[in-house]
């Protein structure tokens, strides 16, 4: 997702508008907004973590995130990290999209539903803003020298081909994505190796299960335990070590990454692809790998 261009007055990092309305649950949409609004943004509101009320704004499948100063005489834009240095807009907008899955479409509206996610050209994807891998490689190949840089367990043999997948623990679509390899074989035939990049974007308890996934000295059966209903066994440190986690997040974040599972791999072609969601034929999958 890209962030949209508004008007150099429209940035100022501390403007006056009218106080916002006291309705805990919605607050009134500040004059300021309103503006963009009147411009063809629509917003949706993020809620009030950290004392701050935060807005997401959506144009031409463009988004840009907005808080209020706690004294609700200025707007900040961009990204809100606590003081832990988590990020909060992230998990923000997951809760968000599991409330109203409308909003997929108001972020991505050419993209596939994620119900019925294809594979896609991996180069449409936005140039990664940090960590830039050499510069001869294409700006897929960049985003595949990531995801192979990034904290990851393994499902399946390491001879097999891999397909790279950004996975929340409490991601619904991520346990039925899972379930699918799981279930149909095609792990422990090697005709597949899921490579799975944890992030913690729905909640704090997500974050702390992603941790002790990557920690795990069994990651694989710890995993299968935990969609088979195991509440604890992903919580077995209450107060892990999420340094790895928060990088894989960066990653997700810095390629603009909207959903959950988020996938890439390479086609017998040597060519880099992408897929949305979860894979609606996995057969077809299994057969285009490399």
């Amino acid at each position: 997702m890209r962030v949209f261009t508004v008007l150099p007055a429209l940035l100022a990092v501390l403007l006056m508008f009218s106080p916002l309305s006291a309705r805990a649950a919605d607050p009134e949409l500040p004059e300021l907004l309103k503006g963009l609004q009147a411009q063809g943004v629509s917003f949706r509101y993020l809620g009030g973590d950290n004392s701050v009320n935060g807005w997401v704004g959506f144009k031409d499948g463009q988004e840009q995130y907005f808080y209020v100063t706690p004294d609700r005489q200025g707007i900040v834009t961009g990204q809100l990290l606590n003081n832990k240095g988590d990020q909060v807009t992230l998990r923000q907008i997951a809760q968000l999209r599991e409330k109203d899955p409308a909003v997929d479409q108001l972020a991505n509206p050419a993209a596939v539903p994620e119900t019925s996610a294809q594979p896609v050209p991996a180069t449409s994807s936005p140039a990664a803003e940090k960590s830039a891998p050499p510069k001869e490689l294409s700006k897929a190949g960049q985003f595949y020298a990531e995801a192979q840089a990034a904290s990851w367990i393994a499902l399946g043999r390491k001879e097999a081909p891999a397909i790279y997948t950004f996975i929340d623990p409490q991601c619904p679509h991520c346990h039925d994505m899972i379930d699918d390899f799981r279930k149909s074989g095609v792990l422990e035939k090697g005709q597949v190796q899921l490579r799975l990049i944890p992030v913690g974007l729905m909640n704090e308890q997500s974050l702390k299960q992603a941790a002790n996934l990557l920690a795990s000295k069994d990651a694989a059966s710890d995993l299968y335990k935990h969609l088979d209903g195991d509440k604890k066994v992903l919580l077995a440190d209450p107060d892990p070590n999420t340094q790895n986690v928060q990088r894989n997040m960066v990653l997700m974040q810095n390629w603009k990454l909207d959903v959950t599972p988020f996938s890439l791999y390479k086609n017998k072609a040597g060519e880099i692809k992408i897929l949305r969601g979860r894979p609606q034929d996995l057969k077809s999958l299994i057969a285009e790998l490399k």
